[in-house]
């Protein structure tokens, strides 16, 4: 009968041997390989077992490896590794000097063996870890991801490594050591700003917040990260874009309670602007994280002294800042120039804009003080009657818009479908009729924000926006008088416009764009249709990227009945609402609450 060997046995005999003759890994070094000797503590506090393995360098954990015997699989062996993971005594010295976590994790079945790397998946409430299968990699290879090498020279982020080497790390590092069991809006400002310190000054980085703020360890593990790479030679577009979408990406958890606008809604309201002169000037005055400066600079190789982005709380203003920084390559003082400012979008910006475009944020009322200063440009009765308007930050920001761009220049907003059909919003629409031709309005389907743009009016723990939103495309055709009253003539409203009104989905499973981008794609075919032939195509069908056929609810030439003609004709009376009154041109059911 032959006797059963205990997993001990198994892993001194086989896998630590193995191991050391393939690969370099230590043996027989108490301090570089520890097995079943770092604990996994339960939920009292007691220890409740051991990690088969784990390898070490100056007192550093390098890689977890979890062990089974050849009648066991991998996908078991990783999942208890990865909880082995989450549970890793990184804040107690002994077993982790730095307090940082491994990187790399691997299993064991048999002698076969499986490495991987983790990085966090921010979609849900509480990150989890996620895992990319790698080569395995030898003992010398870990040394170097972690700077401990002999001679190590700083290296080079590579864009394909920016999230999981550096930034999943840092976050990692203000998670644990600021004791947070979810990925806190704190913790992804600290690590934004840590980002930003560090570039401003490498050399007295450790003298301010949040770097202070951290425990020894943690101040450790800080330094130990910025030591391995070289981040100024780093600098680049292409590292900022994955800055941005590590941004997105943790934006995007509840925990946050940020609403972020997508990347094809931002891409898609570039495509109605078409290709932008490199010295066009652009406003944002409510930037967010900076998804339209990113796309105004991307898309139209802007020059940053052309842009301006203004954000008041200082989450969205330091992610935007920082992006700039990484994109234009900037570090030491130059950082102080760039264009982002932490305040009120609504103060006086100037007039000379010659396109302001943006997610607004909207709610019932004002609520930001300095309405002394933003008065002094806006109006606070718009509607004339001698009494001061109910002040909603729509109102304002559709004000600050048409107040800050440049006679002939363009507004590009996205506003609550209501704007554009409540009665009690009439003065509005009369206000952009009168200082404005409105070229565009596309009406979104529910569900295109995701948690994590500025819409704010969404109930707790909803992961996307309920509100029907529509995109304005408008051209400023005269400078505005405070002294002016709402009266229009009409006979400059008799122009057309181009209406569109995406219905939703027969499914929203899946991320935003998967279901989206096609949809806002069909309309911009039909928008470049439009403006060079005055027609448009005949689109029946889409092909979803699942290959998915869907039929077009109505042809799209059922839209309207002489595309020849005007596509909306606005003409009556000065009173009138914007839409109101006939013309030749008919306009589809969907679409008739879009301009009332």
């Amino acid at each position: 009968m032959v006797e059963k060997r205990s997993e001990n046995s198994y892993i001194n005999n086989d896998i630590i041997p193995f191991l050391n003759s393939n690969f370099g890994y230590p043996i027989h070094d108490a301090g570089k390989v520890r097995i079943n000797d770092v604990p996994v503590f339960n939920a009292g506090g007691g220890r409740g077992g051991s990690m088969d393995i784990v390898y070490y360098q100056n007192d550093i954990p390098l890689l977890l490896v979890e062990a089974k015997r050849d009648h066991k699989n991998h996908a078991d062996a990783l999942e208890q590794v990865l909880r082995y993971l989450k549970n890793f005594p990184y804040n107690k010295k002994e077993f982790s000097e730095a307090g940082t976590l491994p990187k790399f994790l691997a299993t064991t079945v048999g002698k076969n063996i499986q490495f991987y790397k983790w990085a966090f998946d921010y979609s849900g409430e509480v990150p989890e870890f996620i895992t990319e299968k790698i080569e395995i990699l030898p003992f010398e290879s870990l040394l170097t991801h972690y700077g401990l090498s002999d001679n190590y020279v700083p290296r080079i982020l590579e864009p394909q490594n920016f999230n999981s080497d550096f930034f999943d790390e840092l976050i990692s590092i203000y998670k644990y050591h600021k004791k947070a069991d979810k990925i806190t809006k704190l913790v992804v400002q600290d690590v934004i700003e840590q980002l930003h310190n560090y570039l401003l000054n490498p050399d007295k980085f450790t003298g301010n917040k949040p770097y202070v703020d951290l425990d020894l360890q943690g101040q450790k593990a800080v330094r130990d990260l910025f030591r391995r790479y070289d981040l100024v030679a780093s600098l680049g577009p292409e590292i900022a874009k994955e800055f941005r979408k590590a941004i997105l990406r943790s934006f995007q958890g509840t925990a946050l309670n940020q609403y972020l606008t997508e990347k094809c809604v931002v891409d898609f309201m570039f495509g109605l602007l078409g290709k932008l002169n490199k010295r066009t000037r652009v406003l944002d005055f409510e930037c967010g994280s900076g998804g339209f400066l990113a796309a105004a600079i991307d898309l139209n190789d802007l020059q940053l002294e052309n842009i301006k982005g203004v954000d008041i709380d200082y989450l969205p203003y330091v992610a935007a800042k920082t992006y700039l920084v990484l994109y234009f390559k900037k570090h030491g003082n130059e950082i102080l120039d760039i264009p982002i400012i932490q305040g009120n979008g609504l103060v006086d910006f100037g007039n000379n804009w010659d396109l302001v475009i943006g997610n607004p944020a909207g709610s019932n009322k004002y609520g930001h003080n300095e309405e002394k200063k933003i008065f002094s440009h806006l109006n606070d009765d718009l509607d004339g009657n001698g009494k001061v308007d109910k002040i909603t930050e729509y109102n304002l920001s559709i004000q600050q818009a048409v107040q800050s761009t440049c006679v002939g220049g363009r507004i590009c907003l996205i506003l609550p479908e209501g704007v554009f059909s409540n009665s009690q919003d009439e003065f509005l629409r009369k206000y952009l009729a009168k200082y404005c031709n409105i070229r565009a309005i596309i009406s979104l389907p529910r569900g295109a924000f995701k948690r994590g743009t500025s819409t704010k009016q969404m109930k707790a723990g909803s992961q996307t926006a309920s509100m029907k939103m529509s995109i304005l495309l408008a051209e400023k055709i005269r400078e505005v008088n405070g002294k002016d009253k709402l009266e229009i003539d009409t006979r400059h409203l008799d122009y057309p416009v181009f209406l569109a009104n995406i219905n939703d989905p027969e499914s929203k499973v899946g991320n935003v764009t998967e279901w989206l981008e096609e949809r806002l794609q069909v309309v911009l075919d039909q928008w470049v249709e439009w403006l060079n032939k005055a027609e448009l195509k005949n689109v029946e069908k889409i092909i979803t990227k699942f290959n998915k056929e869907e039929k077009i609810k109505e042809n799209q030439k059922s839209l309207f009945s002489k595309v020849e003609v005007e596509i909306a004709s606005i003409k009556k009376e000065p009173e009138i609402k914007l839409k109101e009154g006939k013309s030749e041109t008919k306009i589809s059911k969907e679409l008739e609450d879009l301009l009332k």
